[in-house]
């Protein structure tokens, strides 16, 4: 009976912390000038963050607490022993099948059922981004980048593929990134099972485990677990990981890992802060078990690179990217911040799943901690930590930006927590069952594991999409529905003739500038845009507006377009000396509604 009495005070726990949860609230800073739903609703952007943390904190903490105290004669330090343990060779050879069918997998998708119409706003911040990138002299100076320089040229990393960049290109970029993140994901999942004790029949776990963890990087789905974007954590995960799991580690590899302390961030804002906190903590775990030779490695990478980039970059490149960074860092929850709603009130039950799967994955943690039963290495329990501190780290974007897509966006890594230990629990079960035990016996013959994973990769990797096979005996022929495809095929008619206008208009011009949510307009006419201000979300009053105003003053473009379809941030009116700056010295020229062309008087 005793083993339950933890879990009823968890449940305690997450009742008094949804009563709490609107009694946490902090102070409106009535000196904000940023207008968002912060600011219309008066809500301070800590009170998401510090909500979320309580919800999931203060329940595990009463769980933990009489967890201990119910467990105090199981528990010693012996389970916080270092084990190195060999890998299998069985499973290298399933990692290596299921890279394999990975692969097979990004040759057989058709590629014209990519050929959807362009967003403009999201996939314009890249396009533009890059024109910029081959028209100006300057990177920071001449681009305020979105997400950050590397993130937002990515298409620049396959312009020396393909000798050029369109839409199509972009978009089979990001199917590359999926595709890289699913063989990451592999090896991930590869590096936790062999840090397991080897009695967790560890090739059917590794099957189980890395076919489920491969379901939240989709080829398919438009929004994503493993998004594009989280391929630098994965890399600088896998990289941890081996870190830890090895005795001896390549220096390389170490001061690689510190350099990613300024690789990630020169990648993106968002991410790069995030990776930097996760390596703060392997940072602690190498200092606490003593490693201080890889301690020191990693800590001369993260200074000799940042050394290295304040030493090669130009004072003025430096300072703009210090200054865009801290600027990202200062607006985003009040300029895209939506409150996060209260759990299990109403329209709230992805919001509510989400904080519960947290919690649920931090509970399974601290079981798997302390499970005196079982013969877990330390290196294990840090491995499954990692995913649960990273977890709550990303889900930072999920609070802040709290609709439905971004809340799967920051589900990768405890989803992939929850399906370890689903699969943990599943294979400890089935174990002690004679039937499974038949099982795990023939599949200890490597040549039965191997077909019959052959198998299941066959129908898991292909289900329902069995005719695209086909396309793996013609490839280039299947790439090129996309990466030669012009970019007129992604605009609608109307979209069309509207830039066919505007590029006519600014035919002469070096430049062009929008003052819209429209960002990809510079991209469609060949032009790189006038200010570095190519996303309008990034002109706000007190922080970047003087600046825009001065670039634009400068440029002296002919034609602005003042308004267009997309017009979100616009609406906000975030930067009012710049509207008035652009009226007083532009009038409307051509009303192509919903397009607005402004002229120079």
């Amino acid at each position: 009976m005793k083993k339950y009495f933890p879990w009823f005070f968890l449940t305690i726990g997450i009742f008094l912390a949804t009563i709490s949860w609107n009694y946490i609230s902090f102070p409106y800073d009535p000196t904000n000038t940023i207008i968002g739903e912060y600011s219309l609703k008066k809500i301070n952007p800590l009170n998401d963050t510090v909500r979320g943390l309580f919800f999931i904190f203060f329940p595990l903490l009463l769980y933990f607490i009489f967890y201990l105290i119910y467990n105090k004669e199981f528990i010693h330090f012996k389970i916080f022993e270092e084990k190195f343990i060999n890998s299998n060779s069985n499973i290298n050879n399933l990692c290596i099948i299921l890279i394999l069918f990975s692969i097979l997998e990004f040759y057989s998708l058709d590629y014209k059922n990519f050929l959807g119409s362009l967003d403009v706003h999201h996939e314009g911040t890249f396009l533009t981004a890059q024109m910029n990138f081959f028209y100006k002299e300057g990177i920071w100076t001449g681009t305020f980048f979105d997400y950050g320089f590397l993130g937002n040229s990515i298409g620049i990393l396959f312009n020396s593929l393909f000798s050029e960049y369109s839409i199509g290109i972009q978009r089979f970029s990001f199917k590359i990134l999926i595709l890289i993140n699913k063989i990451l994901i592999i090896l991930i999942c590869k590096k936790i099972v062999d840090s397991l004790d080897p009695s967790n029949h560890k090739e059917s776990f590794f099957l189980i485990f890395s076919l489920s963890a491969l379901t939240l990087a989709s080829f398919y789905e438009h929004v994503t677990p493993f998004h594009q974007r989280i391929f630098l954590f994965l890399i600088f995960t896998l990289m941890s990981f081996s870190i830890i799991l090895s005795k001896s580690n390549n220096i390389f590899i170490l001061l690689m890992t510190g350099a990613f302390s300024l690789i990630a961030i020169l990648f993106y804002w968002d991410i790069g802060t995030y990776v930097n906190v996760i390596l703060f903590f392997v940072l602690i775990y190498l200092f606490t078990i003593k490693r201080y030779s890889d301690f020191n490695k990693i800590l001369i990478g993260i200074i000799f690179s940042w050394f290295l980039f304040l030493v090669l970059t130009p004072k003025n490149e430096f300072r703009e990217f210090i200054n865009q960074y801290l600027f990202i860092i200062n607006i985003s929850d009040y300029l895209i911040g939506i409150e996060y709603p209260e759990p299990f009130s109403n329209k709230s039950t992805r919001h509510t799943k989400a904080l519960l799967l947290i919690i649920f994955s931090g509970v399974f943690l601290i079981n798997y901690f302390f499970d005196n039963l079982k013969k877990e290495s330390l290196q294990s329990k840090f491995l499954l930590f990692y995913l649960f501190i990273s977890s709550i780290i990303f889900f930072k974007s999920g609070l802040m930006r709290s609709d439905s897509p971004h809340i799967k966006y920051t589900s990768g890594p405890y989803t992939l927590l929850i399906f370890f230990f689903i699969t943990y629990y599943l294979i400890n079960i089935t174990d002690k069952l004679n039937i499974f035990k038949n099982i795990y016996k023939f599949f200890e013959k490597k040549t039965n594991f191997l077909l019959f994973s052959f198998l299941i990769c066959c129908l898991f990797f292909f289900q329902n999409n069995y005719f695209n096979l086909i396309n793996l005996f013609n490839s280039e022929k299947n790439f090129h529905k996309i990466t030669k495809v012009k970019d007129e095929v992604f605009l609608n008619d109307e979209y069309y003739n509207f830039i066919k206008i505007f590029k006519e208009l600014t035919k002469n011009e070096n430049c062009v500038q929008q003052f819209t949510d429209d960002n990809s307009i510079p991209y469609l006419v060949n032009k790189p845009t006038c200010t570095k201000y190519y996303v309008h979300a990034h002109v706000i009053q007190n922080w970047t507006e003087s600046d825009f105003i001065r670039e634009l003053n400068e440029a002296r473009p002919n034609y602005i377009v003042y308004s267009s379809r997309i017009n979100w941030f616009k609406y906000r009116n975030n930067a009012p000396k710049a509207d008035k700056f652009i009226k007083d010295n532009y009038s409307l020229y051509k009303d192509l509604s919903p397009w607005q062309i402004y002229k120079k008087r």
